[in-house]
């Protein structure tokens, strides 16, 4: 009879393998951070290893890490020469120790410590390879080589809502002597949500036409904040952006890349703002110096015009009495000669009058009576054309029935009445 195969229970069967992975030594492995979810007693981690070029891990470990000590991980890494936040995205070493989760036979390894300076290292040359290509593409200067407006009233600004860097920044601007509007869009300023609040707040802005500059702020804080702007895709943003980019970080010391492609690096919020300030105010002074300059040329060329009107004025004045006297000369040149010639003229006209004063009575004499035997004759012709004194004659004259002259034959009928008339009387007579 066989004997029965001997089996494990599955608890059994992983408890023996935790205790095998407990002998396993404790290693440094290095890799990124693909995942990090912090719970009240517990951080789940996991970090990766990828081929370059490729977003998919080619080998993935799963972590966890007690609360307490992801603290002290933080601090540490905070503390560094070079702080930094443990984040997603960003290549770490860590102690490990190989273990097994029971319950769900899940592999996992036991975060026990960090290694700063590798951190560091992989934050400088992902810093420094960002740098290059963007250097490389002609990124860096590109936004400093747009022009800036002499007076930049309309400010775009993006900074963390109900932050004491909005209250520096607007302030500043309140208390010039100049009437600044501001656009204000509120974005993260830090956390890993940082890169897409400010990259939406850019596009946003960007569909304000009368915005002259945009201003990034954010008031002091942790160093490690500021690895959140050294993103690529911000720098990206800045550089291509349409509008000169000032920043105003908060950090005195150290630059981000963000700094690197803006048109202006300002160290704070209120020195971002004091600069906005000092070119409107320059502009301004600028603008006086013009209108002063204007005023004094005025001044000069109306001085210089009252002496030329002053020097025509006294030359025309000559010339008119010059020409007045040489008029008045001229008249009474023409004034002499005009009175003889209207006295020869009247000398003659009164002699042409006299003449026809004689003529005028002797030829009226003669025409009343030229006239006279005119009408003499019109009347001797006007009796003879009469029909009395053709009828005297001897002569006669026929009408018809309607008392019409007759002058032809046809303009009678047989059997109408006609009348002929005489010197001495009347005769009727029938037409046959």
């Amino acid at each position: 009879m066989d004997q029965p195969i001997k089996s494990y229970s599955v608890e059994s069967y992983l408890t023996s393998i935790k205790n095998t992975l407990s002998r396993t030594p404790e290693i440094w492995v290095h890799g990124v951070i693909t995942q990090l979810v912090i719970k009240p007693r517990v951080v789940y981690l996991s970090i990766a290893d990828f081929a370059e070029g490729d977003v998919k891990p080619v080998a993935t470990l799963p972590l966890y890490c007690f609360t307490g000590k992801f603290d002290a991980l933080c601090q540490k890494a905070e503390m560094a020469e070079k702080p930094f936040t443990l984040r997603e995205q960003i290549k770490v070493c860590f102690q490990v120790k190989a273990d097994l989760y029971i319950t769900l036979g899940k592999f996992q390894a036991q975060v026990l410590d960090i290694d700063p300076v590798y951190t560091i290292g992989e934050l400088a040359l992902t810093r420094q390879a960002i740098l290059k290509k963007l250097q490389k593409e002609g990124l860096l200067d590109k936004n400093k080589t747009l022009e800036f407006p002499a007076t930049p009233i309309n400010v775009g600004l993006i900074t963390g809502e109900a932050t004491a860097a909005y209250k520096d920044f607007t302030t500043r601007l309140k208390d010039s002597p100049f009437n600044f509007k501001v656009h204000t869009e509120y974005a993260k300023m830090q956390g890993n949500e940082t890169e897409s609040t400010i990259l939406a707040a850019l596009e946003r802005l960007q569909q304000e036409p009368e915005i002259d500059v945009v201003c990034i702020v954010r008031g002091g804080g942790s160093k490690t904040d500021l690895n959140y702007f050294d993103s690529e895709a911000l720098c990206r943003a800045v550089a291509n952006y349409p509008v000169p980019v000032f920043t105003g970080i908060g950090h005195e010391i150290d630059k981000s890349l963000l700094d690197e492609v803006a048109y202006q690096s300002c160290i704070t919020p209120t020195d971002c703002a004091k600069r906005l300030v000092e070119r409107v105010a320059e502009s301004w002074q600028a603008m006086l110096s013009t209108v002063e300059d204007i005023q004094k040329g005025s001044m000069a060329l109306l001085s210089e015009s009252r002496e030329e009107l002053f020097n025509l004025a006294h030359s025309l004045q000559g010339t008119v009495m010059g020409r007045i006297q040489c008029e008045k000369s001229g008249i009474a040149v023409k004034g002499t000669s005009l009175a003889k010639e209207v006295q020869f003229i009247l000398r003659n006209e009164s002699q042409r009058i006299s003449r026809n004063d004689e003529g005028l009575r002797q030829g009226s004499r003669k025409i009343i009576e030229l006239e006279k035997a005119k009408f003499e004759i019109t009347e001797l012709r006007v009796k003879n054309a009469s029909p009395e004194t053709a009828l005297a004659k001897g002569y006669s004259f026929t009408l018809d029935s309607n008392g019409k002259f007759i002058k032809s034959k046809d303009q009678v009928k047989a059997g109408e009445l006609i009348t002929t008339r005489l010197a001495d009387g009347t005769i009727q007579s029938v037409v046959q």
